[in-house]
């Protein structure tokens, strides 16, 4: 692939950069010093539960297609109380308790439910039910104390049945007002925009559950054709591919999969407020004496480098995508994302010395998008803005391919 070529003779310039050069030292010189994270504080309330573990929702919708909510509310569930103040029981080892039980995770009896909070050394359980009526659903939790069967709070809300994500949400934050917890930053991202996409990603989780690891496969591509952005089904795929024994694809897979967690990484520090640069992190990590694996450290000294960065690595997602495994809408997607994060950065931080790296991605990727008007305005304003532009000659070849394409 050309575009394949051209990225890695840019690859070789940037790394060569001064500029770059700079900063990288100077993130490496941090997390080398102190590899370590933050860590929750305790509250020290009595009625908040060390450790919860969520169960699947029981359905009493009698509609198939809001079955998927039975393990998605669940899941979203743990994915939003994560970073709270109380630790969450691991799916996979809920699992395998219910399995050593012989139990399914939805529709169990009280008194099992309260038998495997035990089994994974849970303080407490959460359990809950949905059901539909006149196009509204309903969903009700309620977190059970294990070793006295003891109903600590409950929660409960409604609404339009096609706005699963905010009632998702609602009840995530309802559970911590219950508990007198602080709703954790970013409460309610369920990693997708889309509702069909979900449904898709769950129902394949519960093929993959079963054993059909073909039609879950399928049911995960579903998803991330759905939603291009969508992280979950990727992850899952990766263990599709190892169930299904192709170690070739296994191995594309995960090495994407790197890249995509290292996005999700670099989103998350970018929606902390106030921003945590990778100096403070590491010291508030030393003080926590938690070690971390955190991929964006050493990514993030400020705002717009961090943002920076999530763009090449969004690049770099869309070209291994179409390299491995010729998924175009995922590239087309990420495109669309580097310029949407170059609109963002613009518009916060106009005076911000980084700008101009961050405007050179939007050339590049309306260049392969074929937005030729794009390319020869955004080159135009940087060659004006910015006319020592350090990758001055790469954006010189796409300005007159801009031009060459609009015959002028």
């Amino acid at each position: 692939m050309v575009y394949i070529e051209d990225m890695k003779l840019y690859s070789r310039q940037i790394f060569s950069s001064e500029k770059f050069i700079g900063v990288l030292l100077s993130a490496l010189l941090i997390s080398a010093a102190l590899p370590s994270v933050l860590s929750a504080e305790e509250t020290g309330d009595s009625q908040i539960p060390k450790v919860l573990s969520i169960l699947d929702f029981t359905d009493n919708s009698d509609n198939p297609d809001f079955l998927w909510l039975s393990s998605g509310l669940a899941d979203m569930l743990i994915t939003d109380l994560s970073p709270a103040e109380i630790t969450l029981v691991d799916r996979a080892d809920l699992n395998e308790a219910m399995a050593e039980q012989s139990l399914a995770l939805a529709g169990i009896t009280d008194d099992s439910a309260l038998q495997i909070g035990r089994m994974v050394s849970a303080d407490a359980i959460l359990a809950g039910a949905f059901a539909l009526s006149g196009g509204k659903l309903r969903i009700d939790a309620r977190i059970a104390d294990v070793t006295t069967g003891e109903v600590l709070t409950t929660a409960s809300v409604n609404g339009p049945e096609t706005n699963v994500f905010p009632l998702e949400a609602r009840l995530a934050l309802a559970i911590c007002e219950a508990l007198g917890i602080a709703p954790p930053p970013g409460l309610g991202n369920p990693g997708t925009v889309s509702q069909p996409a979900a449904k898709a990603y769950y129902e394949g989780l519960a093929l993959q559950d079963s054993g059909d690891v073909e039609a879950a496969k399928s049911r995960f591509t579903d998803a991330a054709n759905l939603d291009p952005l969508y992280a979950k089904p990727r992850y899952s795929l990766e263990e599709s591919w190892q169930l299904l024994k192709d170690f070739r694809a296994l191995r594309q897979q995960r090495e994407v999969n790197t890249l995509w967690k290292k996005a999700e990484a670099l989103k998350i520090r970018l929606a902390e407020d106030p921003f945590i640069s990778d100096s403070d992190l590491i010291m508030a990590a030393y003080t926590a004496g938690s070690p971390t694996d955190n991929p964006s450290l050493g990514s993030c000294p400020n705002p717009a480098v961090c943002l920076w960065n999530l763009q090449i690595t969004y690049w770099e997602i869309g070209s291994s995508s179409v390299e491995y495994f010729e998924d175009t809408a995922t590239e087309k997607a990420t495109l669309q994302e580097i310029i949407r994060l170059a609109d963002q950065a613009d518009a916060a931080w106009p005076e911000d010395d980084w700008l101009p790296e961050i405007l050179y991605w939007e050339v590049m990727a309306n260049r392969w998008l074929e937005e030729w008007e794009e390319v020869r305005t955004g080159a135009e304003r940087i060659f004006i803005q910015w006319p020592d532009f350090r990758m001055a000659w790469a954006l010189e070849d796409m300005y007159e391919i801009a031009l060459e394409k609009l015959g002028g």
